[in-house]
């Protein structure tokens, strides 16, 4: 699936003007305008994470593996935060959990789908049942 990042671009835009905190380049541009320039490196950067993004997924998916969860980076924008820390369920084998979000969620957001495995699971402190109750569905 191609997305349209021009079109994502200027959504994002109108959505950010409401968030307290939008990330660069979203709040450079409410404060100053988009530059065609800033516009353009934003679209190219956020299609190049999406194609890394999908690689890594379809290896966590190709290894047979379920369970993920997404990880995000200091600074994370007012949207994009509720997610930070919710498991999903790559082939909808786990009953309770929801699909993950279409990554980047934002396009100037990095974050990151990572596996959740059982030992990883344990040293959380965390079992599936916490996963399920914590979770949080992506709504666009």
């Amino acid at each position: 699936m191609t997305r349209d990042w021009q079109a994502e671009i200027d959504a994002w835009t109108e959505r950010f003007r409401s968030v307290p905190d939008p990330p660069e380049p979203f709040a450079t541009a409410l404060r100053d305008g988009w530059t065609e320039e800033a516009r353009a490196a934003l679209a190219a950067g956020a299609e190049e994470y999406a194609a890394r993004h999908a690689a890594w997924i379809g290896q966590i998916g190709g290894a047979g593996e379920d369970l993920v969860r997404l990880d995000c980076r200091n600074g994370s924008c007012g949207v994009c935060v509720k997610y930070c820390g919710s498991a999903y369920t790559l082939t909808g084998e786990t009953e309770g959990l929801p699909p993950p979000p279409p990554l980047p969620i934002c396009p100037a957001c990095r974050h990151t789908l990572n596996l959740l495995t059982p030992f990883f699971m344990q040293s959380l402190g965390v079992d599936l049942d916490d996963l399920i109750a914590e979770s949080q569905p992506f709504v666009d």
